[in-house]
Protein backbone atom coordinates (compact mmCIF):
# COMPACT_ATOMS: atom_id res chain seq x y z
CA UNK A 1 0.00 0.00 0.00
CA UNK A 2 1.28 3.60 -0.77
CA UNK A 3 2.13 6.01 1.75
CA UNK A 4 -0.71 8.20 1.06
CA UNK A 5 -3.17 5.50 0.60
CA UNK A 6 -2.01 4.54 4.64
CA UNK A 7 -2.25 8.58 5.75
CA UNK A 8 -5.68 8.39 4.20
CA UNK A 9 -6.26 5.05 5.93
CA UNK A 10 -5.15 6.15 9.34
CA UNK A 11 -7.22 9.35 9.27
CA UNK A 12 -10.26 7.37 8.11
CA UNK A 13 -9.35 5.81 11.80
CA UNK A 14 -9.04 8.75 13.63
CA UNK A 15 -12.68 10.22 11.84
CA UNK A 16 -14.62 7.00 12.80
CA UNK A 17 -15.11 8.84 16.35
CA UNK A 18 -15.44 12.23 15.27
CA UNK A 19 -18.35 14.37 15.27
CA UNK A 20 -17.28 17.83 16.28
CA UNK A 21 -16.41 20.01 13.05
CA UNK A 22 -13.51 21.85 14.66
CA UNK A 23 -11.70 18.64 15.21
CA UNK A 24 -12.37 17.26 11.72
CA UNK A 25 -10.85 20.04 10.07
CA UNK A 26 -7.99 19.95 12.82
CA UNK A 27 -7.57 16.31 11.76
CA UNK A 28 -7.82 17.13 8.13
CA UNK A 29 -5.31 20.28 8.09
CA UNK A 30 -2.63 18.11 9.80
CA UNK A 31 -2.29 15.76 6.54
CA UNK A 32 -2.45 18.73 4.22
CA UNK A 33 0.38 20.26 6.26
CA UNK A 34 2.24 16.97 6.15
CA UNK A 35 1.96 16.65 2.27
CA UNK A 36 3.50 20.05 1.93
CA UNK A 37 6.18 19.24 4.03
CA UNK A 38 6.66 16.25 1.74
CA UNK A 39 6.70 17.93 -0.73
CA UNK A 40 8.25 20.98 -1.82
CA UNK A 41 6.75 21.87 -5.66
CA UNK A 42 3.30 22.64 -4.91
CA UNK A 43 2.01 20.89 -8.51
CA UNK A 44 3.45 17.87 -7.04
CA UNK A 45 0.90 17.55 -3.96
CA UNK A 46 -2.56 16.99 -6.15
CA UNK A 47 -1.46 13.35 -6.44
CA UNK A 48 -0.90 12.34 -2.53
CA UNK A 49 -3.84 14.72 -1.44
CA UNK A 50 -5.92 12.76 -4.29
CA UNK A 51 -5.34 9.70 -2.38
CA UNK A 52 -5.89 10.56 0.77
CA UNK A 53 -9.50 12.22 -0.40
CA UNK A 54 -10.33 8.60 -2.63
CA UNK A 55 -9.79 7.08 1.31
CA UNK A 56 -11.98 9.06 3.43
CA UNK A 57 -15.01 8.87 0.34
CA UNK A 58 -14.48 5.02 0.26
CA UNK A 59 -14.84 5.00 3.88
CA UNK A 60 -17.81 7.11 4.19
CA UNK A 61 -19.61 8.00 0.58
CA UNK A 62 -21.42 11.08 -0.72
CA UNK A 63 -25.45 10.76 0.15
CA UNK A 64 -28.04 12.38 -1.70
CA UNK A 65 -29.37 13.39 1.72
CA UNK A 66 -27.56 14.73 5.08
CA UNK A 67 -27.61 11.09 6.93
CA UNK A 68 -24.81 12.04 9.31
CA UNK A 69 -23.93 15.11 11.88
CA UNK A 70 -20.18 15.18 10.51
CA UNK A 71 -21.68 15.85 6.63
CA UNK A 72 -21.95 19.21 4.89
CA UNK A 73 -23.86 20.29 1.62
CA UNK A 74 -21.90 20.75 -1.56
CA UNK A 75 -22.76 21.25 -5.24
CA UNK A 76 -19.20 21.92 -5.95
CA UNK A 77 -17.19 19.37 -8.65
CA UNK A 78 -18.69 16.30 -9.72
CA UNK A 79 -20.88 18.17 -12.52
CA UNK A 80 -22.30 20.33 -9.64
CA UNK A 81 -24.11 17.18 -8.49
CA UNK A 82 -25.98 18.22 -4.95
CA UNK A 83 -24.87 15.44 -2.30
CA UNK A 84 -24.03 15.36 1.07
CA UNK A 85 -20.06 15.05 1.49
CA UNK A 86 -18.02 13.97 4.62
CA UNK A 87 -16.56 17.44 6.33
CA UNK A 88 -12.98 16.38 6.52
CA UNK A 89 -13.31 16.85 2.51
CA UNK A 90 -14.43 20.45 2.57
CA UNK A 91 -10.44 21.13 4.84
CA UNK A 92 -8.37 18.58 2.56
CA UNK A 93 -7.39 21.19 -0.19
CA UNK A 94 -4.81 23.16 -1.16
CA UNK A 95 -4.07 27.05 -0.88
CA UNK A 96 -4.59 29.38 -3.90
CA UNK A 97 -1.05 29.59 -5.25
CA UNK A 98 -1.02 25.33 -5.02
CA UNK A 99 -4.67 25.15 -6.81
CA UNK A 100 -2.71 27.80 -9.52
CA UNK A 101 0.28 25.20 -10.23
CA UNK A 102 -2.04 21.88 -10.86
CA UNK A 103 -4.09 23.32 -13.74
CA UNK A 104 -6.87 25.17 -15.02
CA UNK A 105 -9.75 22.53 -14.52
CA UNK A 106 -8.27 21.49 -11.13
CA UNK A 107 -8.03 25.44 -10.36
CA UNK A 108 -11.60 26.27 -11.82
CA UNK A 109 -12.96 23.89 -9.54
CA UNK A 110 -11.08 25.18 -6.38
CA UNK A 111 -11.78 28.37 -6.71
CA UNK A 112 -15.77 28.15 -6.98
CA UNK A 113 -15.56 25.85 -4.03
CA UNK A 114 -14.11 28.99 -2.62
CA UNK A 115 -15.98 32.18 -3.88
CA UNK A 116 -18.90 30.48 -2.13
CA UNK A 117 -17.44 29.70 0.84
CA UNK A 118 -15.83 33.09 1.00
CA UNK A 119 -20.04 34.85 0.17
CA UNK A 120 -21.38 32.62 3.51
CA UNK A 121 -18.17 34.46 5.42
CA UNK A 122 -18.99 38.26 4.16
CA UNK A 123 -23.08 37.46 4.96
CA UNK A 124 -22.24 37.03 8.56
CA UNK A 125 -22.74 40.25 10.91
CA UNK A 126 -19.52 40.70 12.09
CA UNK A 127 -18.10 44.02 11.05
CA UNK A 128 -14.24 45.31 11.10
CA UNK A 129 -15.29 48.08 13.74
CA UNK A 130 -16.45 44.80 16.20
CA UNK A 131 -13.19 43.38 15.84
CA UNK A 132 -11.58 46.48 17.16
CA UNK A 133 -9.91 46.67 20.50
CA UNK A 134 -12.80 48.86 22.71
CA UNK A 135 -9.98 51.75 22.96
CA UNK A 136 -9.56 51.97 19.33
CA UNK A 137 -13.40 52.00 19.06
CA UNK A 138 -14.01 54.48 21.50
CA UNK A 139 -11.06 57.10 19.66
CA UNK A 140 -12.89 56.19 15.97
CA UNK A 141 -16.88 55.96 17.01
CA UNK A 142 -17.03 59.40 15.48
CA UNK A 143 -15.29 59.16 12.36
CA UNK A 144 -17.05 55.92 11.66
CA UNK A 145 -20.60 57.71 12.35
CA UNK A 146 -19.94 59.89 10.22
CA UNK A 147 -18.41 58.33 7.10
CA UNK A 148 -20.19 55.02 7.25
CA UNK A 149 -23.61 53.81 6.25
CA UNK A 150 -25.23 50.34 7.61
CA UNK A 151 -25.35 48.38 4.39
CA UNK A 152 -28.52 46.49 4.48
CA UNK A 153 -29.96 43.60 2.50
CA UNK A 154 -31.87 45.92 -0.02
CA UNK A 155 -28.90 47.57 -0.59
CA UNK A 156 -27.22 45.19 -2.13
CA UNK A 157 -26.67 44.19 -5.68
CA UNK A 158 -26.20 40.51 -7.01
CA UNK A 159 -22.88 40.76 -7.62
CA UNK A 160 -21.97 41.29 -3.93
CA UNK A 161 -23.08 38.10 -3.15
CA UNK A 162 -20.20 36.85 -5.22
CA UNK A 163 -21.52 33.94 -6.83
CA UNK A 164 -19.75 31.99 -9.23
CA UNK A 165 -21.06 32.77 -13.04
CA UNK A 166 -23.44 30.21 -13.68
CA UNK A 167 -24.82 29.99 -10.23
CA UNK A 168 -25.27 34.52 -11.00
CA UNK A 169 -27.21 33.60 -14.72
CA UNK A 170 -29.57 31.13 -12.93
CA UNK A 171 -30.29 33.27 -9.79
CA UNK A 172 -30.83 36.07 -12.14
CA UNK A 173 -33.13 34.49 -14.41
CA UNK A 174 -35.21 33.22 -11.66
CA UNK A 175 -35.27 36.56 -10.50
CA UNK A 176 -36.57 38.07 -13.62
CA UNK A 177 -38.87 35.26 -14.15
CA UNK A 178 -40.28 35.37 -10.20
CA UNK A 179 -40.75 39.54 -10.64
CA UNK A 180 -39.63 40.48 -7.06
CA UNK A 181 -36.62 41.89 -6.11
CA UNK A 182 -32.92 40.78 -4.99
CA UNK A 183 -33.53 40.93 -1.21
CA UNK A 184 -36.82 39.69 -0.97
CA UNK A 185 -35.96 36.85 -3.30
CA UNK A 186 -32.87 36.05 -1.10
CA UNK A 187 -35.11 36.39 1.99
CA UNK A 188 -37.25 33.60 0.37
CA UNK A 189 -34.04 31.18 -0.32
CA UNK A 190 -33.23 31.96 3.21
CA UNK A 191 -36.62 30.79 4.11
CA UNK A 192 -36.69 27.74 2.30
CA UNK A 193 -33.32 26.57 3.07
CA UNK A 194 -33.79 27.02 6.53
CA UNK A 195 -36.81 24.85 6.75
CA UNK A 196 -35.34 21.74 4.62
CA UNK A 197 -32.49 21.96 7.20
CA UNK A 198 -34.92 21.73 10.19
CA UNK A 199 -37.11 19.17 8.70
CA UNK A 200 -34.10 17.12 8.03
CA UNK A 201 -32.99 17.55 11.63
CA UNK A 202 -36.34 16.82 12.72
CA UNK A 203 -36.59 13.50 10.61
CA UNK A 204 -33.18 12.46 11.71
CA UNK A 205 -34.94 12.75 15.59
CA UNK A 206 -37.85 10.52 14.43
CA UNK A 207 -38.45 6.87 14.91
CA UNK A 208 -39.59 4.63 12.21
CA UNK A 209 -39.90 1.43 14.61
CA UNK A 210 -43.43 1.33 14.32
CA UNK A 211 -44.36 2.61 10.53
CA UNK A 212 -45.03 -0.07 7.88
CA UNK A 213 -42.40 -2.13 5.92
CA UNK A 214 -44.70 -1.27 2.85
CA UNK A 215 -45.29 2.40 3.79
CA UNK A 216 -41.44 2.48 4.63
CA UNK A 217 -40.60 1.32 1.25
CA UNK A 218 -43.13 3.96 -0.61
CA UNK A 219 -42.27 7.17 -2.14
CA UNK A 220 -43.73 8.89 1.54
CA UNK A 221 -40.26 7.83 2.80
CA UNK A 222 -38.20 8.05 0.00
CA UNK A 223 -35.88 11.06 1.08
CA UNK A 224 -36.36 10.35 4.69
CA UNK A 225 -32.33 10.33 6.04
CA UNK A 226 -33.24 7.18 8.34
CA UNK A 227 -34.93 5.19 5.97
CA UNK A 228 -31.88 3.31 4.07
CA UNK A 229 -31.04 2.20 7.62
CA UNK A 230 -34.17 0.93 8.77
CA UNK A 231 -35.11 -0.94 5.97
CA UNK A 232 -31.45 -2.59 6.23
CA UNK A 233 -32.07 -3.15 9.55
CA UNK A 234 -35.45 -5.08 8.44
CA UNK A 235 -33.77 -6.78 5.84
CA UNK A 236 -31.25 -8.73 7.55
CA UNK A 237 -33.77 -10.18 9.81
CA UNK A 238 -36.04 -11.15 6.70
CA UNK A 239 -32.84 -12.85 5.99
CA UNK A 240 -31.92 -14.74 8.82
CA UNK A 241 -35.31 -15.52 9.67
CA UNK A 242 -35.74 -17.11 5.97
CA UNK A 243 -32.33 -19.27 6.15
CA UNK A 244 -32.91 -20.65 9.33
CA UNK A 245 -36.36 -21.82 8.51
CA UNK A 246 -34.88 -23.22 4.93
CA UNK A 247 -34.80 -27.27 4.81
CA UNK A 248 -31.95 -27.02 1.54
CA UNK A 249 -28.62 -25.02 1.19
CA UNK A 250 -30.24 -24.52 -2.17
CA UNK A 251 -33.38 -22.36 -0.60
CA UNK A 252 -30.84 -20.19 1.12
CA UNK A 253 -29.65 -16.44 0.31
CA UNK A 254 -26.00 -15.61 2.11
CA UNK A 255 -26.57 -11.96 3.56
CA UNK A 256 -24.33 -9.74 1.34
CA UNK A 257 -24.47 -6.22 0.19
CA UNK A 258 -26.10 -7.10 -2.91
CA UNK A 259 -28.69 -9.01 -1.25
CA UNK A 260 -29.85 -6.22 1.10
CA UNK A 261 -30.05 -3.33 -1.89
CA UNK A 262 -32.21 -5.84 -3.85
CA UNK A 263 -34.70 -6.26 -0.97
CA UNK A 264 -34.65 -2.63 0.01
CA UNK A 265 -33.87 -0.23 -3.32
CA UNK A 266 -31.76 1.50 -1.11
CA UNK A 267 -27.84 2.91 -2.84
CA UNK A 268 -25.11 0.70 -3.00
CA UNK A 269 -22.79 3.44 -0.88
CA UNK A 270 -25.06 3.76 1.52
CA UNK A 271 -25.68 0.19 2.64
CA UNK A 272 -21.97 -0.24 2.25
CA UNK A 273 -21.70 2.39 4.83
CA UNK A 274 -24.46 0.81 6.89
CA UNK A 275 -23.42 -2.83 7.01
CA UNK A 276 -19.84 -1.59 8.62
CA UNK A 277 -22.18 -1.68 11.97
CA UNK A 278 -23.13 -5.75 11.42
CA UNK A 279 -19.88 -7.15 10.25
CA UNK A 280 -19.76 -9.50 12.93
CA UNK A 281 -23.43 -10.36 12.77
CA UNK A 282 -23.42 -11.20 9.48
CA UNK A 283 -20.16 -13.41 9.25
CA UNK A 284 -21.62 -15.34 11.79
CA UNK A 285 -24.69 -16.12 10.18
CA UNK A 286 -22.82 -16.63 6.98
CA UNK A 287 -20.32 -19.13 8.70
CA UNK A 288 -23.51 -20.60 10.73
CA UNK A 289 -24.99 -21.89 7.38
CA UNK A 290 -22.04 -22.37 5.04
CA UNK A 291 -23.66 -19.31 2.79
CA UNK A 292 -20.81 -17.93 0.23
CA UNK A 293 -21.20 -15.45 -3.13
CA UNK A 294 -21.91 -18.37 -5.41
CA UNK A 295 -25.09 -19.77 -3.26
CA UNK A 296 -26.21 -16.58 -4.21
CA UNK A 297 -25.96 -17.05 -8.02
CA UNK A 298 -28.80 -19.34 -8.28
CA UNK A 299 -29.99 -20.83 -11.81
CA UNK A 300 -33.30 -20.58 -13.91
CA UNK A 301 -33.63 -16.50 -13.22
CA UNK A 302 -34.56 -16.90 -9.44
CA UNK A 303 -34.34 -13.15 -7.50
CA UNK A 304 -33.98 -12.90 -4.04
CA UNK A 305 -37.18 -10.41 -4.41
CA UNK A 306 -39.00 -13.43 -6.05
CA UNK A 307 -38.60 -15.39 -3.37
CA UNK A 308 -38.12 -13.53 0.02
CA UNK A 309 -41.37 -10.63 0.31
CA UNK A 310 -39.70 -8.06 3.21
CA UNK A 311 -43.28 -6.29 4.23
CA UNK A 312 -44.43 -10.32 4.61
CA UNK A 313 -41.71 -11.79 6.97
CA UNK A 314 -40.92 -8.45 8.73
CA UNK A 315 -44.65 -5.71 8.83
CA UNK A 316 -42.94 -3.60 10.83
CA UNK A 317 -39.68 -2.51 12.67
CA UNK A 318 -41.40 -3.82 16.31
CA UNK A 319 -40.80 -7.30 15.53
CA UNK A 320 -36.94 -6.64 14.95
CA UNK A 321 -34.78 -8.05 17.46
Amino acid sequence: MAKWDEVGQELVKKLGSVKKESTIQKLAVAVVEQIRESYEKPNSRKTPLSEVRKAVLEAFPDTETQEHPWQYFTNKGKDNIERYQHLALKYLTLSTEEWDAVGDEARQQWKAQQQAEKSEQQLKPETQLEKQPKSQTKKKSQTVKSTEKEITLNDMNISQLQLDADTQAVVEAAIAHSGITLADFVRKACQVYAKTITGKVKQFSEDLTAVSTEELKSDTYKTHPGRAEELTRRAIYALEIHNNNCTEKSQKWMITQTAIQSLTGSKPATIKAILENYKTRLDDHNAKHELNAYDNRKGGGRQIENEIDLAVLVPDGLVVV
